[in-house]
């Protein structure tokens, strides 16, 4: 859909929709409600079964475009909407969120006064059912920063940015690359994309106004568990590790590298030890890393005496024990 002047710079919103029907609707409502009068909506429906494709063809006579295809994962949906796209800036957007009014509107204010290559982040907060749950909690990362300073500083745990928060000028985008679809299994395919787009960048430009709305705490992570998706995550976190250090090679950056894969270490071990013995010979080359465990009381205990692997396995097999009993 495009509204109003289009002198202005086109806004395409791309988004990938599969058995989205609980939440699509509330989402297009969100891109439709924009203040900022040059918008196209753009969503693909990725194979979904369920009424996700029928609930956005019903949109389409407000303007919305919609593009159907078969099964292909989240990126090569966005592949296929930004293929499908002409917007001077990409606004990448989740089925199951939602943009405030004002987002889109304050980003571009911002990028329009910067250099051609900067892009854009915004406050997001988390929501389960209603938008008026979500609450606002500043992060570190919740300032202007270089590419390399907002990715260390993130990995540090000075926070995250979810897809939507973002506003990408078009070239920007094509520097980064499309989203690999090969790695559609791993939990941290965003990650992959944006730090390709954070480092293709000048800088990073926060806008405290542009607030968007992730919903959490609904999707089943059990596929997350899976080999495929625990060497596609291993990948993401080396990819984007080798391409900061590309950018800068440092101490600092050495060690945001390495303690981000031993975050992977913590969570995956002991799923697949050929993967955590991969990463860990990766943080030995780094210089190491002194991050803890992050746990609960009894496994913390468990660590403190027996180390953190063998109380992983303990508190496994007493978890087992009584799932089983």
């Amino acid at each position: 859909m495009t509204l109003g002047d289009s002198s202005l710079h086109l806004v395409s919103v791309l988004v990938p929709s599969y058995n989205s029907e609980a939440y699509l609707r509330e989402c297009l409502e969100s891109a439709l409600a924009q203040n900022y009068p040059n918008v196209e909506i753009i969503v693909v429906d990725d194979g979904s079964t369920d009424s996700s494709i029928e609930i956005a063809k019903s949109f389409e006579s407000r303007g919305v475009r919609v593009i159907s295809q078969s099964n292909r994962g989240q990126a090569g949906a966005l592949n296929t909407a930004f293929d499908a796209s002409k917007g001077d800036y990409i606004q990448y957007l989740d089925a199951d969120d939602v943009l405030d009014s004002r987002k889109i509107e304050v980003q571009v204010a911002r990028l329009r006064e910067a250099e051609p290559t900067a892009i854009a982040s915004g406050a997001w907060a988390r929501f389960s059912c209603k938008v008026s749950e979500a609450a606002f909690k500043p992060e570190k990362i919740w300032r202007d920063l270089t590419p390399v300073d907002w990715v260390v500083e993130s990995w540090a745990g000075g926070g995250m940015m979810h897809v939507a928060a973002w506003l990408i000028p078009r070239k920007v985008v094509h520097v980064a690359g499309p989203w690999v679809e090969p790695l559609r299994w791993a939990a941290n395919l965003d990650a992959h994309f944006f730090t390709r787009a954070l480092l293709a960048s000048s800088r990073c430009i926060f806008c405290p106004e542009a607030r968007s709305f992730y919903r959490s705490g609904h999707a089943s992570m059990s596929s997350w568990r899976s080999r495929k998706s625990l060497e596609a995550t291993l990948h993401v976190l080396s990819y984007t590790g080798e391409a900061l250090l590309k950018c800068e090679d440092s101490p600092r950056t050495q060690k945001a590298f390495a303690d981000n894969l031993q975050r992977y270490v913590f969570s995956t071990y002991p799923d697949s030890r050929e993967f955590v013995s991969a990463a860990e010979r990766r943080i030995k080359e780094l210089g190491g890393s002194d991050l803890l465990i992050s746990a609960g009381s009894r496994q913390l205990i468990l660590s403190r005496l027996v180390g953190w692997k063998f109380g992983k396995q303990l508190h496994s097999l007493v978890q087992q024990f009584r799932g089983g009993s």
